[in-house]
C-alpha cells in the first residue's frame, strides 16, 4: 500500500464536492454551521441534546474537515464552554500531528494523527512541538477538573499523549478515565488501539489483544468494534512496508476472523446504517474478502449500507483522495463478489 502523502489543511469550508467528512448529516452540518458562522449558543444547544454530538466533534477537529484552529480558539473565548475548551486543544493537537507528518509523511489514525514520533525530529522544532502538546495538555486537565464526568477530553489526551511519548501504562490511565465515564466509546478505542500499536512503541499483540477484548466484551451493535478489523488493518501495512497488505488479509485465520466479526455487526445493527456505525463499517469495507458465497454475501452487504458514505478512515491511508479510493474499492469488491451471485 502507498503511504499516504501530506496535503495541506483544507480551508474552512468542508469540500463537499469530494468527500463529505459529516457523512450526509444534516444535524451535523448543522452544528457545523453553527461553528463557522459563530452562533454559540445553538451549537452548545447541539452538545448538551445530541448523543452524536461527540462524533461530530470527533469529526470536526480532525484534519478531514479541516477547520482552523482560530475558529475553535474564538468559540472558547468568547464562551468558556467546555465543549469549546476540548475542541480547542484538539485541534492544536491536530496542527501538531500535521506538522509531524510533514517531517515524514505516514500512515494516519482515525483523527488523521501520523505515526511520525517527536523522536524523530530535530531538538528546536521538536522544543516547539513539545510545549504546543502540553499547552494543548494543559487545557484538557482543566476541562477535566471542572467537569470531572467529561469523556472528551479524555480521548484527546490518549492522542497527545502519543504524540510525546507516553508510557504505556498512563496511556492505559487515560484511556480508562474516558472509558469509565462513556462505556467502549468508539472514539476512545480507536485512538487507545493506534498508542498501543508497533509504529507508536507498543506491540502488535498488544493491540490485537485489546481488539479482541473490545469484540469479546462490548455489545455487539457498538461502534467500537472497529477496533478489530482496524489492528488488522495496521498488522497488514507491517507487511513487506505495507506491499504485504492484500495477501495479509487473504490468509484463512485473517479471513475468516473478520467475516465472523462483520458478520454478528450486520446482525446487531440496523440496515439502514446509523452514522456512528459508519466508521465501522468501513473498515470491514477495506478488509473483507470475497473468497465464499457467505463472505461474498457480507461484503455486498457492508458496501451496500455504506452506500456513498465513506468515512475518513481507512480510505485517508491512500495517496488517491478518500472519494476516488473508496469507490474505486466499492467497485472492485462488488465486481469479486457478483462471482457468487
Amino acid at each position: 500500500m502507498a503511504k499516504k502523502t501530506v496535503k495541506k489543511a483544507e480551508p474552512e469550508q468542508p469540500r463537499l464536492d469530494r468527500f463529505d467528512p459529516f457523512l450526509g448529516s444534516v444535524e451535523m452540518r448543522t452544528a457545523y454551521k453553527s461553528l463557522v458562522d459563530g452562533d454559540w449558543t445553538k451549537l452548545e444547544g447541539y452538545f448538551g441534546d445530541s448523543p452524536m454530538s461527540w462524533l461530530f466533534g470527533y469529526i470536526a477537529t480532525s484534519r478531514a474537515v479541516g477547520i482552523e484552529t482560530v475558529t475553535f480558539e474564538r468559540w472558547d473565548e468568547a464562551r468558556k464552554h467546555p465543549q469549546a475548551r476540548t475542541m480547542h486543544a484538539a485541534a492544536m493537537i491536530r496542527d501538531v500531528f500535521e506538522e509531524m507528518a510533514e517531517v515524514e509523511p505516514s500512515k494516519r489514525s482515525a483523527n488523521n494523527s501520523g505515526s511520525t514520533r517527536l523522536s524523530q525530529i530535530d531538538s528546536v522544532r521538536l522544543a516547539d512541538l513539545q510545549q504546543r502538546l502540553k499547552a494543548a495538555e494543559l487545557m484538557l486537565f482543566e476541562v477535566v477538573t471542572e467537569n470531572p464526568a467529561k469523556a472528551d477530553p479524555w480521548v484527546y489526551l490518549l492522542i497527545s499523549g502519543r504524540g510525546l511519548g507516553i508510557k504505556l501504562t498512563e496511556l492505559r490511565s487515560r484511556f480508562d478515565n474516558a472509558h469509565s465515564r462513556a462505556e467502549y466509546r468508539a472514539d476512545a478505542c480507536h485512538e487507545y488501539l493506534q498508542g498501543l500499536t508497533a509504529k507508536w512503541g507498543g506491540s502488535q499483540k498488544a493491540a490485537f489483544e485489546f481488539a479482541r477484548w473490545v469484540e469479546e466484551e462490548a455489545p455487539a451493535d457498538s461502534p467500537a468494534r472497529e477496533c478489530l478489523p482496524v489492528a488488522h488493518i495496521e498488522e497488514g501495512l507491517l507487511q513487506d512496508g505495507g506491499d504485504g497488505f492484500a495477501s495479509y488479509l487473504t490468509q484463512a485465520h485473517v479471513a475468516d476472523e473478520l467475516l465472523g466479526s462483520a458478520a454478528k455487526f450486520l446482525r446487531s445493527t440496523p440496515n439502514q446504517a446509523e452514522y456512528h456505525h459508519l466508521p465501522t463499517l468501513n473498515a470491514y469495507g477495506l478488509v473483507l474478502n470475497a473468497y465464499s458465497a457467505p463472505s461474498a454475501r457480507i461484503l455486498t452487504e457492508v458496501f451496500d449500507r455504506i452506500a456513498n458514505r465513506p468515512t475518513s478512515y481507512p480510505w485517508v491511508l491512500y495517496k488517491e483522495e478518500i472519494i476516488e479510493v473508496f469507490h474505486e474499492i466499492q467497485s472492485d469488491q462488488r465486481r469479486y463478489a457478483s462471482r457468487y451471485a
